[in-house]
């Protein structure tokens, strides 16, 4: 009994039951979705959470991803946690003005912009605060986070189950990031110490953020490269299923996001004591991840016909190919995430963004011949070529500063 004690209040064990209510919570609502609006609605939805990303990847590059890196370094962490607050409410005053600035040159029936910026604002503001938390090892707050998210979330679209729209929805959403994400304010009034080391924070920051706000824009068009421009070769029903297969596949992405955010903090502070634990750690992480999470990929590529009429109907069972081509994708991007948190860790910043650029480079080089002759299993195979070119390249960097995983 008491081993299981131990087990269930592990910080791991908690992870992994905060990545399940995180990632099914998002999993179900994506297809609830799906099934309760029009395909042309769900695409405009799936358009706003598209441009939720990119500014997600701004927010991440200025904020959260020098954190991840500096948290243990801090001597000062109070004043340090209410720096990043600080830098969170001007980021989000910076995306209510830029929204306010699009109206006067984007003119749309389909959407509100108020609702818009409220669903942009409420995602960044809950999205800080958990990774807040997972970078500080506060497991339990992360958890009634996402708790509170399901539950509230559960309970606007049940009172609207009949008549889900896209303003609904974004606003249902917005409120519940809201209320959720406000158990980080009541962190933030516990340790609230006015940064008087503000200067030194920024300037750790600007130094980090240099490169990292370069591959924020170079990771997003990367990654939505294929999916903008396919629809003028494939067409829409194409663009829809892969739209659909991306965002089944989504789930995945939360969980080596919360990956990363979680070990990139714990492998800092390992490489700053010792290397060599912190080579081993990695390693131990990566070859246990590899089990679990090629064993979900296998069943996937198993059964993707039965997945992909789950997802979106049996009008989608022709593009089964395409989830077990995404199955293959996956498997290279978590090949790719020991690397990428080393070269976070060695802040290689320069590093990061050059295999990015290049790897977007050989997709500008190769979009046509991939679309034009393999369809949309060429999309997706640009994809895999992006993730391996980027594996290499990390790989011979860190080889080059004398860390080799494998080795």
């Amino acid at each position: 009994m008491q081993f299981l004690k131990k087990i269930i209040k592990s910080s791991s064990t908690l992870v992994l039951l905060d990545q399940a209510v995180y990632s099914g919570t998002n999993f179900v609502l994506t297809l609830f979705l799906a099934k309760q609006m029009s395909i042309n609605d769900f695409g405009v939805f799936s358009t706003v959470v598209v441009v939720t990303y990119l500014a997600l990847s701004f927010m991440n590059a200025l904020l959260v991803q020098p954190f991840q890196v500096s948290v243990t370094k801090v001597l000062n962490k109070r004043q340090y946690y209410i720096f990043l607050f600080f830098g969170l409410v001007l980021f989000l005053f910076l995306i209510v003005f830029f929204t306010f600035i699009s109206t006067f040159f984007i003119e749309t029936k389909t959407l509100d912009f108020f609702n818009i910026a409220l669903f942009i604002i409420a995602y960044l503001f809950q999205d800080f605060f958990r990774k807040l938390f997972l970078g500080i090892s506060k497991i339990k707050e992360v958890l009634i986070i996402d708790i509170l998210f399901l539950i509230l979330v559960s309970l606007g679209l049940y009172f609207w189950f009949h008549k889900v729209t896209i303003a609904n929805s974004l606003i249902i959403i917005a409120l519940s990031n809201i209320f959720s994400g406000a158990v980080g304010l009541v962190f933030i009034t516990k340790v609230f110490e006015f940064p008087l080391d503000w200067k030194i924070f920024l300037k750790d920051h600007i130094k980090q953020s240099k490169w990292l706000m370069s591959v924020s824009v170079l990771q997003w068009v990367s990654s939505n490269f294929f999916v903008l421009i396919s629809g003028a070769y494939l067409g829409f029903e194409a663009l829809g299923a892969f739209r659909l297969v991306q965002s089944f596949f989504g789930i995945l992405n939360v969980v080596l996001q919360t990956v990363e955010n979680y070990f990139l903090p714990k492998t800092a502070s390992l490489y700053y004591e010792n290397k060599t634990k912190a080579k081993k750690y990695l390693l131990e992480i990566t070859v246990y991840g590899a089990l679990f999470f090629g064993s979900i990929l296998m069943g996937l590529f198993v059964f993707a016909s039965k997945v992909i009429v789950i997802a979106g109907g049996y009008s989608y069972e022709k593009y089964a190919y395409a989830v077990r081509i995404m199955a293959v994708l996956y498997f290279f991007i978590f090949l790719s995430y020991p690397f990428r948190i080393m070269i976070r860790v060695l802040l290689l910043n320069k590093t990061f963004f050059l295999g990015y650029l290049i790897s977007f480079g050989v997709s500008l080089g190769s979009f046509h011949f991939l679309l034009h002759f393999f369809g949309l299993s060429g999309a997706i195979t640009g994809l895999i070529i992006n993730q391996i070119i980027m594996l290499l390249y990390w790989q011979n960097q860190l080889k080059k500063n004398h860390f080799l995983l494998w080795k």
